[in-house]
């Protein structure tokens, strides 16, 4: 009888979902959905210079043709499915998106790219846009911390429960009835990569934390939805987890504790790449003096433990050239993870000296806290230990809007230049009184055919 209710009950969370509007946001909410979707457009464009979006656009054509909705800064349009894919690949493909550390990834990846596909079919406001989108990462959220505690001790990648959320986002903009909301987001959690993100750090390549497949399962479960094919109970109808999870919808806003990335590079090697700067700071060596550099930290963060990166994914999932490239270069952007720095024997010489040990003081904080503590050694002996520094950007000590500013100029600029930076800012400014009409037009723009652009590889994101 308990299993029949629930498939035939409706649970008391999809009314509310279906019911909360713009003006029932708090107005730290409607603020934080407006840093969210400028973070995940801005990574979009500064992952525009690197190789993996380019090389995926046969994929999407071949597979899933032309359509409606942009891909974006490419110049070309796909279906929802195929746009879907693509554009949460492209956010991925450079690891400076804002993320949930509780449940070890991001939502906005895979919610952002499918919230605004569906706008881009509904052509609904900015204001309506900006709800979906701080609702799916409500939903997703709490998918990831449901899924994680079910089927502890795996990890899976962020695809695997943002896919409930950007599903709800999409659904919302659909206006999809509350009846039809909980077996649509069981079927976008039914399709969603059960991915296992460590062996990806350890091993990294371009499927990267699963956002991609995550925005494809959430696309298929719109679509399917929409062709009347009846899907089953989600985690948060059919699973006690789940069911205590969504309890709090509405009251206790889970996107207000995002973090935002200053660097392109894996979470966990902020917090040294943080310390190995505050040592230089102090003590005003240079890199080539360095005999030895010991990070400190977690142990899931020994695994990113490539030295010499072949491409901009193994860079991204590397703690020693991160530390590395920071300290050499003095800044760490878009241009430490490019192709064309990849190859430069100072970095990677000096990432051979970068080791790595987890702290039991510090494994116990994770993943409630990201630290890490660095002791670096030089050639003649002297040593300096930094105590445990926590990785910039966390939403108890979160990036001001202006540094959000200088962070969507350095990734937007160097690929489509700065009159359409400038252009991208102004229609962030009014989204929320305006419709996506002036947003989806900045997104059809193709990268590839504009002008006063700058070099990547001088364009630090933030100091």
């Amino acid at each position: 009888m308990e299993r029949e209710n629930r498939r035939t009950e409706i649970p008391e969370y999809t009314r509310r979902l279906a019911a909360i509007q713009w003006q029932d946001l708090p107005p730290k909410v409607q603020r934080q959905a407006k840093r969210c979707l400028k973070d995940i457009l801005a990574t979009s464009a500064g992952s525009a210079v690197l190789p993996a979006p380019r090389q995926a656009l046969p994929l999407i054509e071949s597979q899933y043709g032309s359509g409606t909705i942009p891909l974006w800064f490419r110049g070309r349009s796909s279906s929802r499915v195929g746009a879907a894919f693509f554009n949460a690949f492209a956010v991925d493909c450079l690891d400076c998106h804002d993320g949930f550390r509780l449940t070890k990834g991001h939502a906005g990846a895979t919610v952002v790219p499918v919230a605004v596909g569906i706008a881009a079919e509904t052509r609904c406001t900015g204001a309506e846009l900006l709800t979906a989108i701080a609702l799916g990462y409500e939903i997703a959220c709490r998918a990831g911390l449901a899924l994680h505690q079910i089927y502890a001790p795996a990890v899976h990648s962020s695809g695997a429960w943002a896919a409930l959320g950007a599903a709800a986002a999409g659904a919302k903009l659909l206006q999809v009835p509350a009846e039809r909301l909980d077996p649509l987001l069981g079927v976008a959690e039914y399709y969603a990569p059960v991915s296992p993100i460590m062996r990806c750090t350890e091993y990294p390549c371009a499927v990267k934390d699963g956002a991609a497949g995550g925005a494809w399962a959430a696309a298929h479960a719109l679509t399917m939805d929409a062709c009347a094919l009846a899907g089953l109970p989600s985690l948060f109808a059919d699973e006690a987890a789940g069911r205590e999870q969504i309890a709090t919808l509405g009251d206790d806003w889970m996107i207000l504790r995002q973090y935002f990335k200053p660097y392109p590079t894996c979470r966990w090697t902020h917090p040294a790449v943080e310390a190995v700067w505050h040592l230089q700071a102090a003590h005003r060596f240079p890199h080539e003096c360095v005999a030895s550099i010991v990070v400190e930290t977690f142990g899931a963060a020994l695994t990113l433990v490539t030295e010499h990166p072949r491409d901009p994914d193994e860079a991204q999932y590397s703690m020693p050239w991160a530390v590395a490239a920071a300290l050499v270069d003095g800044c760490l952007g878009v241009g430490q993870v490019h192709p064309d720095r990849l190859s430069d024997p100072t970095i990677r010489a000096l990432a051979q000296r970068v080791k790595m040990v987890r702290a039991d003081d510090i494994d116990r904080r994770f993943p409630a806290e990201c630290l890490a503590r660095v002791t670096v050694t030089l050639d003649d002996g002297r040593c300096w230990t930094h105590p445990a520094v926590p990785a910039r950007g966390d939403y108890v000590a979160p990036l001001t809007d202006e540094d959000m500013n200088v962070k969507l100029d350095s990734l937007v600029e160097p690929a489509l230049g700065y009159a359409f930076c400038r252009h991208v800012s102004a229609e962030f400014d009014a989204l929320e009184q305006s419709s996506v009409e002036g947003l989806l037009e900045l997104l059809h723009a193709n990268v590839d055919a504009m002008s006063e652009k700058c070099s990547c590889l001088d364009a630090p994101i933030l100091p």
